[in-house]
């Protein structure tokens, strides 16, 4: 089921990152005395990747990105988070198509929410995010004034390189590219984002 799915993900991520702590604590004790909490706001274009449009008409490939992460861990090399926000996907605007049952206006769009636990590494300012889990694929068809709405929960993961320059010891800005791929949809998008980071905490 879904939620024994999610539980098997979180749990082996969070092995994976206690692992890397501990390691981290080893080889460098001096950068793990603190622990940070922090929030990552993003927003930007995608684009998707393939496309299998068949449809005359207005069709987009692309849109606009969001990105909401939290995010937590000891010293400045390793930590995790968990990843939402919401993705564009495609969008279709046709009129006038002919159809069997007659002339009608066609407008779809296919949009995602994801709910992704992360780990991150860090070196200077650059971050690498690798990350795991649910994606709800959400579409909506508009055909002879009728609206078709759907939604489903499917696996997948994504992988993105950042940049954050700091402001002061609270803000920093930077910029992220990210790939991300719903394997169980076969959807992959690429996505270009501008980022602000704010420290929560620290302890």
């Amino acid at each position: 089921t879904l939620n024994k799915s999610l539980s098997v993900i979180v749990i082996c991520c969070a092995l994976i990152f206690s692992s890397l702590v501990r390691g981290q604590t080893e080889i460098s004790p001096t950068q793990n005395s603190k622990f940070k909490i922090g929030l990552e706001l993003g927003s930007g274009y995608g684009f998707k990747l393939r496309t299998n449009n068949q449809i005359d008409g207005n069709y987009s490939n692309s849109g606009m990105n969001y990105t909401l992460r939290l995010k937590w861990g000891s010293g400045n090399v390793f930590g995790a988070g968990i990843e939402t926000g919401w993705i564009s996907i495609s969008s279709l605007d046709s009129e006038n198509l002919l159809t069997k049952l007659g002339t009608t206006n066609v407008s779809a769009s296919l949009n995602a929410i994801p709910v992704v636990f992360m780990v991150t590494t860090q070196y200077a300012n650059f971050q690498l995010h690798t990350g795991l889990g649910y994606y709800n694929v959400r579409s909506s068809s508009t055909v002879f004034n009728s609206t078709i709405l759907s939604n489903e929960w499917d696996f997948g993961y994504l992988v993105s390189m950042g940049y954050a320059q700091p402001i002061n010891s609270t803000f920093k800005i930077g910029a992220e590219v990210k790939w991300i791929n719903i394997s169980e949809v076969q959807i992959s998008t690429l996505a270009f984002q501008l980022k602000l980071l704010v420290k929560i905490l620290e302890y």
